[in-house]
């Protein structure tokens, strides 16, 4: 019996002749009748976990709040709860069931969450301080920390994202993710430290993040500033000196902005480009079809496949074209 049937029968049995008194006012339920009223709890939906919560061979049995100096200007309620993300986070035993699993990544979400949405600046000094502190090499703990302090403390964020993302000789995974977050923050200064790697005509002269981090974060920094993407992207997306997915973001960043000749300039270029990357012509056509009007669209794409001499690439322009120009 499907749900709505049982709620209907629960429904028709409360209304029966069993329930005996005055029918009171129209609109209203019968004076001593029960009402049926549905609800359900998150928590009751939760099962038991399955054996042992045991933590990964390569978890640490850290003093949490010593990660905190202790002359930190903090609340001790401040400091406990990041030391309470900080033990929430150390990786669990991957032999155990997937339901450890599932809770450990739900339980941690919830505590990211509820500390990003937090109006105190202490909370991110502490997650900062927990970052700059961390001794062990752990990617997803040391991110989480990056992230939490940057958005809740951005002022006091910006002078450390900006050290990991342009300096040499910081874990190469901080200096990525200290890309993003700084061009979230603070776009200005993202702009000013990245624009000469990404218009680059060679390699890089010294190691430095992927390209696509840099570009990515060009783009989340113009949508937060409010500056066109477009001169830059149009660049990225025509430059073989870039590394091959900063193009495909670059490409796929354009199709918002279509209308623009230098950005319809750019994506034809490189859906016509000879150097191989399939790939990357196969994003330019989805974003001529997502982008371009379509008549103008299913015009350009007929005319590429007309010329095309890649054989794979011109059975994927018939695809392409037989399901969108009909």
């Amino acid at each position: 019996m499907g749900l709505s049937l049982i709620v209907t029968a629960a429904l028709a049995s409360c209304s029966d002749g069993d329930v005996k008194g005055d029918p009171g006012p129209a609109g209203t339920a019968p004076a001593g009748s029960a009402t049926f009223t549905p609800s359900i709890s998150p928590e009751d939906l939760i099962e038991p976990l399955v054996g042992e919560r045991r933590l990964a061979p390569d978890a640490l049995e850290i003093d949490a709040l010593a990660l905190m100096p202790e002359d930190l200007p903090i609340s001790d309620e401040d400091r406990e709860q990041v030391a309470e993300l900080l033990r929430s986070l150390q990786p669990l035993d991957p032999t155990l069931t997937s339901d450890h699993h599932d809770r450990w990544f739900m339980d941690n979400k919830i505590l990211v969450e509820r500390l990003e949405a937090t109006s105190r600046p202490q909370v991110g000094w502490a997650a900062l301080h927990a970052f700059t502190n961390y001794p062990q090499r752990h990617h997803s703990i040391r991110r989480t920390l990056l992230a939490l302090g940057a958005r809740v403390s951005p002022k006091e964020a910006e002078p450390l994202l900006a050290e990991l993302a342009f300096t040499y000789g910081h874990f190469i995974e901080d200096r990525s993710e200290a890309l993003l977050l700084l061009a979230e923050v603070n776009p200005e200064t993202f702009f000013a430290g990245a624009e000469a790697h990404i218009q680059r005509q060679g390699k890089p002269k010294q190691t430095a993040p992927n390209d696509e981090f840099f570009v990515e974060g060009w783009r989340v920094a113009c949508e937060r500033s409010g500056r066109s993407p477009v001169p830059m992207m149009a660049q990225v997306a025509t430059n073989y000196a870039l590394e091959p997915y900063a193009r495909v973001i670059a490409v796929r960043s354009l199709a918002a902005h279509a209308d623009d000749p230098r950005a319809s300039g750019a994506i034809r270029t490189t859906l016509v480009e000879s150097t191989g990357n399939g790939y990357l012509r196969m994003v330019s056509a989805q974003t001529v079809l997502a982008g371009f009007p379509p008549e103008t669209a299913c015009e350009l794409l007929t005319e590429v496949r007309g010329r095309e001499s890649d054989v794979n690439f011109a059975r994927f322009l018939d695809d392409v074209i037989q399901t969108n120009c009909r």
